[in-house]
C-alpha cells in the first residue's frame, strides 16, 4: 500500500497568506473608490441633484399655497393695499399706471387675475371700489330687438349672473353703467343706472390698450355702450370694436364678459396676481358640494365638471368638455340617457327638467321659456347657461326654426350655428346630483379641483 505523505502546514503562514490577499483585496477597492467622477457623470449627478431640489421646492410651493387656500389664512392687508404699493407702479410698457387717483391696467402682460367665485376676473381700475371683468367670455346673447342697457336681454341675464356669486352682498358694491347712447371717440355718458354688474365700456377698453390689452381674449362679446342708431358696440376675435349688432330682421349673438366691483376693503390672502397664482380674497374647498361656488371646477367619476347651480332638489354639473362622441340632434338625449348614464351611481343623481324652446326674432329671442320638454338624468346645455364657451361644436337644446329642422350649436368660434337636427355634433352632458355630497379633497380651481364620488386615477376626457 502506497504511503501518502501529509504536508505539515504552519497556520502562521497560511494566515498571513489570507491576510495578504484582503489586503490587496482592499487597496483595490479603495483605489476604484478614490477614482475620479468623469465630467459627464459629475453633470448627471448635478442635474439630478437640480431635479430633486426643484420636485421638493414645488411641493413645498403648493402645500403651502394650497393649505393658505383652504385654511383662509386671512392677512391683515386689503386687496386695494397690496395692489396700489408704489413698487406696482409702470411709467412706460404694460403694468398699473395711476391718473388723478385711479389705478388702471394698461397692455397685455399684467398681473392682474383674481379668483373670486369659481371663476377667474381681470382688474380694469382701482378707486373706490375694484373694477374687475370676467376673464373667460361665458356665454352669448343677443342685445335685445330695440332698447338701451337697462331694457336689454343682457341685462335681464346679468341680474340672474349676480345670483350665482358667492355672498355678492358681502364682497361687492353697486357702480354706475352707461344707459344712453355715446360717441365713441368723445366719450360722453348722460345717463346712468346703478347695480352690481354691468359690462364693460368702450372707453375702459381703449384705456387699457384696445386690441393690445388684456382686454382682447380673441373672442366676441358685448360692450356696455350703443351709438345715436341704437347699434351696439362690440369687441370682435380680433379686438377691433365694431356695431354690427343687427342687420334688418337677423340680430347677432355675441359673448358677455360680465363686469363688477369688489370692495374697498375686501381683504387679501394669497396669490401674486398672475394666471397661474391669482390674487385669492375667500375661503376655497368647502366640506359639502353644496356650499361651493358655482363655477367650481369638480371631478366626478372620473369626469371634469363645473358647477352651474345648486338649487333645494340638487347640484347642476356641466362637463367642462365635450364627450368624445358625435351623434344627430334625435339620438343625443337617448345616448347620454343610456350609454353615458351607465357610468354613474343613480342614486347619487336627480332627474331634472330640460326646454327645448324657439330662439329666433319670432320670439324676440326670449331664451327664458317655462315650457318643459321633458325630465331626464342627464340633459343639453341651453341658451342662456354659464360656460357654453368652454367647449365647441356640440349640440345645444335650443331650436332655431322647428318647421325647417334647425337647432342651435355652438360652433368652432364658440358662436351660435344652426343646423340641420340630422347632422352629427358632439355632446356636452349636464348631470344633477345629490347636493350633499361630501368632498373628499380639492379646492374647485381647474388645476386642484373638488373631488367627489369614486375616482380612479385615470382621467376620462
Amino acid at each position: 500500500m502506497e504511503e501518502i505523505e501529509i504536508l505539515d502546514l504552519d497556520d502562521n503562514n497560511i494566515k498571513k497568506k489570507i491576510d495578504n490577499k484582503k489586503t490587496v483585496k482592499s487597496k483595490k477597492r479603495k483605489e476604484k473608490q478614490k477614482r475620479k467622477m468623469t465630467k459627464k457623470e459629475k453633470v448627471f449627478l448635478l442635474c439630478n441633484i437640480l431635479v430633486i431640489l426643484g420636485i421638493i421646492g414645488v411641493y413645498a410651493y403648493r402645500t403651502v399655497h394650497y393649505y393658505k387656500l383652504s385654511h383662509n389664512v386671512v392677512t391683515d392687508v386689503t386687496l386695494k393695499e397690496k395692489l396700489t404699493t408704489l413698487d406696482k407702479l409702470s411709467f412706460q410698457n404694460d403694468g398699473l399706471y395711476e391718473e388723478d387717483k385711479t389705478f388702471y391696467f394698461k397692455g397685455s402682460d399684467v398681473n392682474n387675475y383674481v379668483y373670486y367665485s369659481g371663476r377667474m376676473f381681470r382688474i380694469i381700475d382701482i378707486n373706490n371700489g375694484i373694477r374687475m371683468i370676467e376673464d373667460e367670455t361665458g356665454t352669448n346673447l343677443v342685445w335685445n330687438v330695440d332698447g338701451n342697457f337697462n331694457d336689454s336681454l343682457i341685462n335681464n341675464w346679468l341680474k340672474s349672473y349676480l345670483e350665482t356669486l358667492m355672498d355678492y352682498d358681502v364682497y361687492l358694491k353697486q357702480n354706475d353703467w352707461c344707459n344712453t347712447s355715446i360717441d365713441i371717440e368723445n366719450y360722453n355718458c348722460s345717463d346712468t343706472i346703478s347695480s352690481y354688474v354691468g359690462l364693460v365700456s368702450t372707453k375702459d377698453y381703449l384705456k387699457a390698450g384696445g386690441k393690445t390689452s388684456y382686454l382682447n381674449n380673441k373672442t366676441y362679446y358685448w360692450t356696455i355702450n350703443q351709438d345715436k342708431d341704437g347699434k351696439v358696440f362690440y369687441v370682435n376675435d380680433e379686438g377691433s370694436i365694431n356695431n354690427l349688432s343687427k342687420n334688418e330682421d337677423n340680430y347677432f349673438s355675441y359673448g358677455i364678459r360680465p363686469v363688477i366691483t369688489l370692495k374697498e376693503d375686501v381683504m387679501y390672502i394669497s396669490g401674486d396676481g398672475s394666471k397661474n397664482d391669482p390674487y385669492i380674497i375667500e375661503e376655497l374647498g368647502k366640506a359639502l358640494l353644496k356650499d361651493n361656488s358655482v363655477g367650481s371646477f369638480v371631478k366626478y367619476n372620473n369626469y371634469d365638471f363645473r358647477i352651474l347651480s345648486t338649487d333645494e332638489d340638487g347640484t347642476r354639473l356641466i362637463l367642462n368638455k365635450t364627450l368624445d362622441e358625435s351623434k344627430n340632434y334625435s339620438d343625443a338625449l337617448k345616448y347620454l340617457n343610456n350609454n353615458f348614464l351607465k357610468e354613474f351611481k343613480k342614486e347619487e343623481l336627480v332627474k331634472q327638467n330640460y326646454y327645448s324652446a324657439e330662439y329666433n326674432y319670432a320670439n324676440k329671442y326670449n331664451y327664458k321659456t317655462e315650457k318643459i320638454a321633458g325630465s331626464e338624468y342627464v340633459i343639453m346645455p341651453q341658451i342662456g347657461d354659464l360656460f357654453l364657451n368652454d367647449a365647441e361644436n356640440y349640440w345645444l337644446s335650443n331650436i332655431q326654426d322647428s318647421k325647417l329642422g334647425l337647432l342651435y350649436t355652438v360652433d368652432d368660434n364658440h358662436m351660435f350655428f344652426a343646423d340641420l337636427k340630422g347632422n352629427k355634433h358632439n355632446l356636452r352632458p349636464i348631470i344633477k346630483v345629490n347636493k350633499d355630497m361630501v368632498v373628499s379633497s380639492g379646492i374647485g380651481t381647474v388645476d386642484n379641483p373638488l373631488i367627489i364620488g369614486e375616482n380612479d386615477e385615470e382621467t376620462v376626457e
